[in-house]
């Protein structure tokens, strides 16, 4: 099978790059426009038909107000008017209202038998009180608009309301007065406003409409022939539609002639007029090939338009092709000639880089050492700060017992000088007793002196002076030994104030010695202190080197992966440069095919 040339395949592909955009382009802008018409075309006609059910709305409104006021002609609530009134003259009053109102062809008064009393000009009315209005109105006693019903007079549809007349001065109805309206009024409001609406549109002129009853029969439509028929035999999702009670739409199989059609269901509401709900509606309808015609031309359109830019692009892309291609040629031989040189100058940045390789290998095999060696410092310094730590605080122990020694010879030297204080004053209570004893010594010393000059008298005195001279003898004693007592306590205060001596002496040794003590203490104190201060330069020295230590180690881990990934940098370098020379000389011969090829 014989090979494209490159310049083939160049403008097949310039075509296809050219024209798909433009195809795409275009399907989507008939898929966003289709979808707009659409969307505008249902919208459309889904006011049509609110706008027609709200003049059907409006129609019967205005029917049951024309009632009401009918009813309250004077001719026929007021017996004074009424009996001054004649027929003719009632007659005239309801022609004057069915010719000047809209959309009336009869009026009719019966009494409450259903005999007719009164009627509007025409063919006479008879059996009122078997019409199903007259019976709503004699049961409710108010104003009603019933379902429409053939009329057996015209043969056509109408519209019946009716209301009960109330005698002014009793407040009791003696009539019924009914209006009929025929469905021809309706259809030709509607064709009124759709040739307004559809004047520039022959497609829209063929829309259909169909006013449907309460029980779901048609009593209006554009053909005549459905008139009277079951709307379900008609559409096939009136029945959902109905169900539903809102505006809806949906496209749906015309059963006579099998035509896609797209119909609007909107239904008529009385009850927001305080009508009786009689759950009329409304159905418009229109071909699809009718309403969705400019989707149509839009399409044939769009092809047109698609088909003449995708020739214009398709040439200019086959002139761009041919030009490219002996570009492309051009080039090829310039590729072909350079790609030699290039291969030799990867072969030496091959060798180059095998050197590197072996350079980065050897690198990162003594930065793994060095990293090692930093974590060992590392742990070593961090252990040196614990060491310190512990020191320290046994230091600090140290000094927390000298401070509690300071504290005890403070308190010995305080109690020191309290018992020198106390011997001090022993001496001196002491030095009272001896002069006491003194004292006593001198008077024993006199009392001996007087019991002895006593006895010398009472032996003067012969027997008279005997007794005297025992008492003087017994006095003599005791001063004896009063001055011997004061001989033992002088001796005895002697050796007092002696031991007296020596305590004072002791005492002051102990407090020199004291004193001694606690200078010796406080340069302890001091020693301690200066001891803690360089113990704790030496912790917060040992914890910066252990800090920097261990930055050390990261930085040197950072620089070992930063080599190793410089290994395995320069080993992809000398893999990728393996790579480049085989796609060096893969592109050397693929620049020889192209050569060929072109």
């Amino acid at each position: 099978m014989k090979k494209w040339s490159l310049r083939i395949k160049a403008i097949v592909f310039a075509i296809a790059l050219s024209t798909l955009p433009v195809l795409l382009t275009g399907a989507m802008t008939y898929l966003f426009a289709s979808e707009n018409l659409t969307n505008c075309i249902i919208k459309y006609q889904e006011s049509r038909a609110i706008a027609t059910a709200n003049e059907v709305s409006n129609f019967i409104f205005e029917r049951y107000l024309d009632v009401k006021e009918l009813a309250n002609l004077g001719i026929l609530n007021d017996p004074r008017v009424s009996e001054t009134t004649s027929t003719s003259q009632k007659q005239a009053l309801l022609d004057k209202f069915v010719k000047e109102g809209e959309g009336y062809d009869s009026i009719a008064v019966a009494d409450l038998q259903g005999n007719t009393i009164l009627q509007s000009s025409g063919e006479p009315i008879v059996d009122l009180g078997k019409r199903e209005y007259f019976q709503e109105v004699i049961k409710t006693n108010r104003p009603t608009v019933v379902q429409p019903r053939k009329s057996l007079i015209t043969g056509k549809y109408a519209i019946f309301a009716a209301a009960p007349v109330v005698d002014i001065n009793t407040g009791k109805t003696i009539a019924v007065i009914r209006s009929r309206t025929p469905t021809t009024y309706l259809e030709q409001a509607f064709h009124e406003n759709t040739d307004k609406l559809t004047r520039d549109s022959e497609a829209l002129k063929q829309e259909e409409y169909h006013l449907i009853d309460g029980n779901g029969k048609f009593f209006s439509a554009t053909e005549s022939a459905q008139v009277s028929r079951d709307a379900r035999s008609d559409f096939s999702v009136f029945a959902k539609m109905q169900a539903n009670k809102k505006i809806n739409s949906a496209i749906d199989i015309d059963r006579i002639d099998g035509a896609k059609q797209l119909i609007t269901y909107a239904p008529i509401d009385e009850t927001l007029k305080n009508m009786p709900e009689l759950g009329w509606s409304v159905i418009i309808a229109n071909d699809t090939k009718n309403v969705f015609a400019p989707q149509k031309e839009l399409l044939y359109a769009l092809i047109v338009g698609v088909g003449m830019t995708a020739a214009i692009v398709s040439a200019i892309a086959i002139s761009l092709a041919s030009r490219t291609t002996r570009s492309v040629n051009e080039i090829v031989r310039a590729i072909a000639s350079s790609s030699s040189q290039i291969a030799v100058t990867v072969e030496q940045q091959e060798r180059i880089a095998s050197q590197q390789l072996s350079a980065v290998d050897r690198t990162a095999t003594t930065m793994d050492e060095l990293g090692q060696s930093s974590q060992a410092c590392a742990s070593q310094a961090e252990a040196a700060a614990f060491g310190a730590a512990q020191a320290l605080q046994l230091t600090a122990g140290g000094s927390q017992a000298v401070d509690n020694s300071l504290k005890q010879m403070a308190n010995l030297t305080a109690n020191v000088g309290a018992i020198q204080k106390q011997i001090l004053h022993l001496s001196e209570q002491t030095d009272r007793i001896g002069n006491i004893s003194s004292l006593v010594s001198d008077l024993a010393n006199q009392t001996n002196m007087l019991a002895l000059n006593a006895a010398v008298e009472a032996v003067r005195a012969g027997e008279s002076g005997k007794g005297f001279a025992v008492v003087a003898s017994e006095i003599r004693k005791l001063a004896d030994q009063s001055k011997e007592s004061a001989s033992k306590i002088n001796a005895l205060v002697a050796e007092i104030q002696k031991a007296i001596s020596s305590t004072v002496t002791v005492t002051d040794d102990g407090t020199k010695t004291v004193e001694n003590g606690v200078k010796i203490a406080r340069k302890t104190a001091e020693a301690f202190a200066g001891v803690a201060g360089a113990i704790d330069r030496i912790v917060v020295n040992s914890k910066q080197i252990s800090v920097t230590a261990k930055n050390q180690a990261i930085a040197i881990q950072d620089v070992v992966e930063a080599v190793n990934s410089l290994n395995l940098a320069a080993q992809e370098t000398a893999s990728g440069i393996s790579q480049v020379k085989v796609g060096i000389s893969q592109l050397n011969n693929a620049a020889q095919d192209l050569k060929s090829a072109v």
